[in-house]
């Protein structure tokens, strides 16, 4: 088989239309922009950016929506390659981002914890970050909940007293 024939292939099986072609490449350049981001703004300022104007209703049909932004965000952040790591914050605002746009209203956490020792001192702890995506009372779409569960919740967004008001 020539590779033409394999990357057309390939290519078929991951986008059936120009939107999910669309939708990658604005998963791509959010995912580009994002280190500049969080060095010239505040995360608060970011995460306004970052939500959408207005949270349109989601509804059944938008599943298969979701998974592909899933899909797409984990495919790029998985790369392993120059700005292409997945990191839990990349992870947690790409995919707030797009999922918000689809009217899904969730929120992302951040949280921290102590984690062992740091290599020069022995009494001294290790400070660890992680952050991660709320939904409905629940963590939402995190590989390892019980793990996302031992952080120290220190950052909500939005808040909710926020949306009551």
């Amino acid at each position: 088989m020539n590779s033409h024939a394999w990357i057309l292939r390939k290519f078929r099986a991951n986008f059936s239309s120009f939107e999910e072609i669309w939708l990658f490449i604005r998963i791509f350049l959010l995912i580009i922009l994002l280190p500049a981001m969080l060095r010239l703004f505040s995360l608060p300022m970011l995460m306004k950016m970052l939500t959408p104007r207005d949270l349109r209703v989601c509804n059944d049909q938008d599943s298969e929506s979701r998974d592909k932004i899933v899909k797409f965000a984990d495919y790029l952040l998985n790369r392993n390659f120059w700005i292409f790591r997945s990191t839990c914050l990349k992870r947690s605002l790409v995919l707030y981002h797009f999922l918000r746009k689809l009217g899904i209203n969730l929120h992302v956490c951040f949280g921290v914890k102590y984690n062992g020792k740091l290599p020069d001192r022995k009494t001294q702890k290790k400070l660890e970050g992680h952050a991660w995506l709320f939904y409905n009372g629940n963590i939402f779409l995190e590989r390892n909940a019980e793990v996302t569960k031992t952080y120290k919740l220190t950052y909500f967004f939005p808040d909710i007293m926020e949306q009551v008001g």
